[in-house]
């Protein structure tokens, strides 16, 4: 396959998996009380264990299949944990 088309791929997946991302933090969001609280700190956990079983294989054979660089990985990864950070931000900010 041209690896140009494969990086224009792999652009394309990782947007789809950014507003995957964003999906899934707000699914979190959604899933506490108004009053929240550290009562719920599970809920990054849960998150980062997505991120770890699903994304995290996913994003590393689109590197070892040459569809988006290591940096690319490392960058979106980045995101996806900034995202866990910003729930647990809002968690501890609940009380």
């Amino acid at each position: 396959m041209n690896p140009e088309i494969n990086r224009e791929h792999g652009a394309q997946e990782l947007q789809v998996l950014r507003g995957q991302m964003l999906s899934w933090k707000e699914g979190y969001f959604r899933s506490v009380p108004p009053e929240g609280g550290e009562d719920y700190l599970f809920l990054c956990q849960d998150f980062a264990f997505e991120i770890e079983e699903y994304v995290y294989p996913y994003v590393r054979r689109m590197v070892e299949t040459q569809h988006i660089e290591t940096s690319e990985a490392s960058e979106f990864l980045d995101f996806c944990y900034q995202c866990v950070n910003e729930l647990q931000e809002a968690l501890t900010q609940r009380r």
